[in-house]
């Protein structure tokens, strides 16, 4: 029964808007209700699905690419102190730099293709992977990989058998964080530069007044997000059965 208060919420929430709209007094050239939105969302229904469809490839194939780099260099990371040293303070100050800022360089470094879209997808989910990566290798048992070590065990097979599990529950949870941005970011390498998605959809519908569109765009985002989010929890609870009973106990 735990699905009974968030549908509650969005109810309310749902009701709030449509009361707002009607009685704010404001114009529904600034401002859409849900019924204006519901209307939209069956009325463009092929707009906006090849809409989704441009983004959601762009915001998975730049999530796959930052679970792939942030796992590697997370690994490499954990064993070369040389490399850590010089490169993680390098990494962490590369995220004080936003990537609405960043999208636009890049697109006029590497192009508007979908290359480009997907590297600034990538570099925007890729620093929550690398720390959860780095941080879950740092949390293996330091007694395990001592005692493997002595029995003649080489660098990767302790990393197969005891470092890597070990991580796993920390690598899934930067992962599931990802997920998040993942959307987000498509929608900014979109706004930088694109003639499909639902970051243009946004961008065309903002100058022309299309509210409604707009908002429908948004609330397909958003549900996109949430269902990558889902995704990344489910396989996280699949993969590490033992970390959900774990949190049950605390």
């Amino acid at each position: 029964m735990r699905w009974i208060s968030p549908v509650v919420a969005f109810v309310l929430l749902i009701a709030i808007w449509e009361i707002f709209v009607r009685y704010g007094g404001l114009s529904s050239l600034v401002v859409s209700g849900p019924w204006d939105v519901a209307r939209t969302l069956t009325s463009e229904t092929d707009i906006l699905w090849d809409a989704t469809w441009v983004t959601a490839r762009e915001a998975l194939l730049g999530l796959a690419a930052a679970c792939a780099f942030g796992v590697a260099l997370g690994v490499v990371l954990h064993h070369s102190p040389f490399l850590r040293d010089a490169t993680l303070p390098v990494v962490v100050a590369s995220q004080a730099v936003p990537t609405v800022v960043l999208a636009p360089l890049l697109v006029i470094a590497f192009g508007f293709g979908l290359s480009t879209k997907i590297l600034i997808v990538a570099i925007a989910c890729f620093f929550p992977v690398l720390i959860g990566t780095f941080d879950g290798l740092r949390s293996s048992d330091p007694q395990l990989v001592e005692l493997m070590s002595s029995l003649g065990a080489g660098r990767a097979r302790i990393l197969r058998l005891a470092e890597f599990p070990a991580a796993l529950p920390r690598l899934l949870g930067g992962v599931r964080i990802a997920a998040t941005w993942a959307f987000i970011a498509a929608v900014f390498a979109e706004y930088a530069g694109a003639d499909a998605g639902l970051g243009y959809l946004i961008a065309r519908g903002t100058s022309t007044f299309d509210t409604s569109r707009v908002y429908a765009a948004i609330l397909i985002l958003t549900a996109g997000s949430l269902a990558l989010y889902g995704l990344t929890a489910l396989l996280e609870r699949r993969i590490v059965p033992w970390e959900r009973h774990a949190a049950n106990q605390r």
